[in-house]
């Protein structure tokens, strides 16, 4: 019979473990009812229930260079493992954003960056809502914030990470367990969020085994429909020539419905640009943040895509495409439901070597395929409440951290009181996003087994092109500025002010990095 000994995903090589707090070997084997751990010339056993099985070790202090040997049905053998202080990266986007998305502002620092023992692990949710049933780990690796391999690495988290490391020389694990789009919601268990809101119909739809898989497939089939439908045989074509009858617009700009110009479907954007250097091979492309998707090319080869409204789009390319005089930029966009376009106060340019060309002002459109029917609403697993909890903290319970970054709040702005939510168990006091915060925090702690300090970062200021600086925003702004009076242990970053306004992903993570360095040294 062969082996079938298979570790946590998180269980990997180079990985990070907890200093000075007990720490667990988890998996499961189906073909064997004992595995031992083999750890410093010391043997660990423990039995398999159902074919899983979770070992205890006792505390280690810091240190790196250790090797851990797991036998059941299989060997497994971990290799460069080092102890020190692991911290949880929560929220969404703006705790996710890597740092390859900040080089623009980050890149001579980037470069000069080679911290061996800054080591993060990308968790990524399996979802299922059915709390009965263990959610899996994927087998995937521990990046360390060296030249090759720091740009996958949470931009916020690493800079963070940078100040505590120059500091103590201790090894820090970093567990980025954030999800873009992710409601405070989808990061609490059921029967806490039954206390406030009343989700259990959206809950009881996905319920049973893959279903809700399922759901977000189909979903996204929807979206691919609709894409195929505004999208013309051959299209690429019309990337390498200005058509004839192409009409002037100012950009950067919005196309708005209020305006009587708007537009769903779409729609080609065209830019000559002369080039009066030898175009360098190293060369970038930078075309701001565009509503909503985008396939841009240069000289009819396509140099970057992005499929949704908030990423600044930078593109770097090989200037072999380029030439010595004249030069095509056509950008593709797709417009969800009639308000899109360039956004303000972005930058908007091509680089070639040293010399840099600005591209605001006139352009040339061309309407490919125009539609009445907006694009299929975005449904994210990480959306859905309790969806997070069950597939991304309850997996790591047998982990022991040093604390947790929390970045979070976007996707719970329009209704920070939860006016229109339906009451739960407690009625309708107290239902607020800070509320709900306090109570998913002491939860986390209690279900991790440590009090666990926490380090909040405010939201940025930001004001949606189309329908401006919303109430919520600036309410839920308070409400974590206010995190400390709320639950114990608890710091916040003061940053609302580092990024612009029509920017929803400040690029400046290097000084926020250093600001959440301080709030975790305070606590």
């Amino acid at each position: 019979m062969s082996g079938s000994l298979k570790l946590a995903g998180i269980l990997g090589n180079g990985m990070v473990i907890q200093r000075d707090e007990p720490f667990r070997i988890w998996g499961h084997d189906d073909n064997s009812d004992v595995v031992k751990v083999l750890f410093e010339n010391k043997t660990y056993e423990g039995k398999t229930e159902n074919g899983r099985f979770c070992i205890e070790l006792p505390s280690h202090p810091y240190g790196t260079g250790y090797k851990i040997t797991v036998e059941g049905s299989d060997k497994v053998e971990l290799d460069d493992i080092c102890f020190g202080d692991v911290y949880m990266l929560a929220g969404q986007s703006n705790m996710e954003l890597p740092v390859y998305r900040t080089l623009d502002v980050t890149e001579d620092e980037v470069k000069a960056s080679n911290y061996p023992y800054i080591r993060q692990y990308r968790l990524t949710p399996q979802y299922r809502l059915d709390d009965t049933k263990e959610a899996d780990l994927l087998d995937l690796p521990w990046v360390k914030a060296v030249p090759d391999e720091i740009r996958e690495i949470s931009a916020v988290g690493f800079f963070c990470a940078k100040s505590l490391y120059e500091e103590r020389k201790i090894p820090i694990g970093l567990v980025l367990n954030a999800q873009g789009g992710s409601t405070l919601e989808a990061w609490m268990p059921g029967d806490l969020l039954a206390e406030f809101k009343d989700c259990s119909e959206l809950i009881n739809r996905f319920i049973k085994d893959d279903s809700l898989q399922q759901f977000l497939q189909g979903k996204e089939k929807e979206i691919i429909s609709w894409r195929n439908s505004i999208t013309e045989e051959n299209f690429e074509q019309r990337a390498k020539v200005i058509p004839s009858d192409a009409t002037e617009v100012t950009l950067p700009g919005i196309f708005l419905e209020r305006e009587g110009n708007g537009y769903t479907g779409s729609l080609w954007l065209y830019k000559e640009v002369d080039i009066d250097v030898e175009p360098s091979k190293d060369s970038f492309l930078y075309v701001g943040e565009l509503i909503d998707a985008d396939q841009t090319f240069i000289n009819g080869t396509m140099v970057g895509r992005t499929e949704y409204c908030y990423p600044p789009r930078k593109y770097p390319f090989d200037g072999s495409i380029l030439h010595k005089g004249k030069n095509l930029i056509a950008v593709r966009l797709e417009i969800n439901n009639k308000n899109g376009g360039f956004l303000l106060d972005h930058k908007y340019y091509i680089r070639t070597g040293d010399r840099k060309i600005s591209l605001e002002g006139t352009w040339l459109r061309k309407n490919e395929i125009e539609t009445q029917t907006p694009a299929p609403a975005v449904i994210m697993g990480q959306t859905i409440p309790t969806a997070l909890y069950t597939a991304s903290i309850r997996p790591i319970l047998n982990l022991k951290f040093s604390g947790i970054w929390w970045y979070q709040g976007e996707s719970n702005a329009d209704d920070p009181y939860n006016l229109k939510a339906k009451p739960g168990k407690r009625g309708s006091k107290d239902i607020s996003y800070d509320y709900l915060f306090k109570a998913m925090v002491e939860r986390w702690r209690k279900d991790l087994g440590q009090d666990l300090p926490i380090v909040v970062v405010e939201m940025p200021d930001y004001v949606n092109p189309v329908d401006g600086l919303g109430d919520g925003w600036i309410e839920l702004q308070k409400m974590q500025r206010n995190a400390p009076s709320m639950v114990d242990k608890c710091g916040v970053v003061f940053a609302k002010g580092l990024g612009e306004p029509y920017e929803l992903h400040p690029q400046n993570k290097s000084v926020l990095g250093k600001l959440m360095a301080d709030e975790v040294r305070k606590l």
